[in-house]
């Protein structure tokens, strides 16, 4: 089959034998003369390009094989490698991948998230419910949120707590409790560990006791506290009395005992006076923690106690602004000031001990975050 160009510019095909006669062109109907062959006039013309451009060598020109079009598209065999289909399976397979990510990131990972599922609904989100019932909580009747002890709920009545925690503590009205001594065989006392509440005692002034067993884990850590414990399984009870006020600090116990009994040995704080009154929270927070004497033996130490045995844990909520410039009022070292607001935030009780030897117990309110400063007497060594 021989396909040429008419005048008109039609393809116009003829048949092999026809090749140098006349055909009609079927689109204006004039007669076409046809070529030699379907190839003639194009290798005609590259031929003219080829003598023109193309050296000879070795005295021979390169000839084309007539017949074949000097740019011919060659037919692809089965499995030859196609470099554009597979830059068009890329790209198809990068566009694929593109949609994924944008489906993921835009509609799965959302709701995976249950604050965004709920917007994405229509709903209110889990944070916006939590606020509300922060909120409502807040305005119910014996709840109260803010600085102090930070706990859930502010219960009204007696708070005890203790460092070390897990000490036993006794409570009872002090009109049914004896002038002197412990308390803990009295009827009708009242029993908890520390930390713990008391919630809703009447109105009145109490005494509690805070004590530990001497063979406690956690005051068997301190330093020094085996002698000390062997100089109190030979002392009489003056000297007894002596060695704990000497080996603890000091805080607002207005008694501290070595109790024996038929089986153990119990290190006891008593606490008398304490005041409850309607609507308040009162709190007794004892301190069972280790003298560690700096560079003068007979001064005790603030940063030790912060590092070593005073739970790492924030329980308070205070003012911290305020705190310094009342410990800078009291002439405290800067150094030392950080100290006892890491202790504060952490108890919110401590006592500090000045070069002069002037003991000061500095204290958060339970209930209101406030802070308070009092001078302790110091026990005589």
């Amino acid at each position: 089959m021989i396909e040429f160009k008419a005048e008109c510019g039609h393809t116009v095909r003829a048949r092999d034998e026809d090749a140098g006669g006349v055909v009609r062109c079927s689109y204006c109907g004039r007669n076409a003369g046809v070529p030699e062959s379907g190839s003639a006039d194009l290798d005609f013309l590259f031929n003219e390009v080829q003598q023109t451009e193309e050296p000879e060598t070795g005295g021979w020109r390169r000839k084309r094989r007539k017949g074949k079009p000097l740019f011919a598209r060659k037919k692809r065999t089965s499995g030859e490698f196609n470099p554009f289909a597979v830059v068009w399976r890329l790209c198809y397979a990068a566009a694929l991948i593109s949609i994924v990510v944008v489906v993921v990131k835009m509609v799965v990972i959302p709701l995976c998230d249950p604050q965004k599922r709920a917007q994405m609904f229509g709903g209110s989100s889990p944070t916006a419910q939590s606020s509300k019932r922060d909120e409502a909580a807040a305005k119910a009747p014996g709840r109260t949120r803010g600085p102090g002890l930070i706990r859930d709920t502010k219960v009204t009545g007696l708070y005890v707590g203790s460092i070390p925690t897990g000490a036993m503590v006794y409570c009872i009205d002090e009109s049914k409790a004896p002038a002197s001594g412990r308390i803990n065989q009295v009827a009708g006392c009242t029993q908890f560990r520390t930390p713990g509440e008391f919630p809703h005692p009447a109105d009145g002034s109490y005494v509690v006791e805070v004590s530990f067993p001497w063979t406690d884990s956690s005051l068997n850590d301190y330093p020094n506290y085996l002698p000390f414990r062997k100089q109190l399984q030979t002392g009489s009870h003056e000297e007894r009395r002596r060695l704990v006020n000497k080996y603890f600090i000091p805080d607002e116990a207005s008694a501290l005992f070595v109790d024996q009994t038929e089986d153990q040995v119990y290190i006891v704080r008593q606490y008398r006076g304490v005041m409850v009154r309607q609507n308040q929270s009162k709190g007794v927070r004892a301190l069972f923690l280790p003298r560690i004497p700096g560079g003068d033996s007979r001064i005790f130490t603030i940063e030790p106690l912060v590092k070593e045995y005073i739970p790492n844990v924030k329980s308070y909520e205070f003012d911290e602004k305020t705190v310094r410039r009342e410990l800078k009022f009291h002439e405290l070292p800067d150094a030392d000031q950080s100290f006892v607001v890491e202790a504060l935030w952490r108890i919110g009780l401590v006592s500090y001990m000045t070069a002069e030897r002037r003991v000061y117990l500095f204290k958060i309110g339970i209930q209101d975050g406030d802070f308070t400063a009092r001078v302790l007497p110091e026990a005589s060594e």
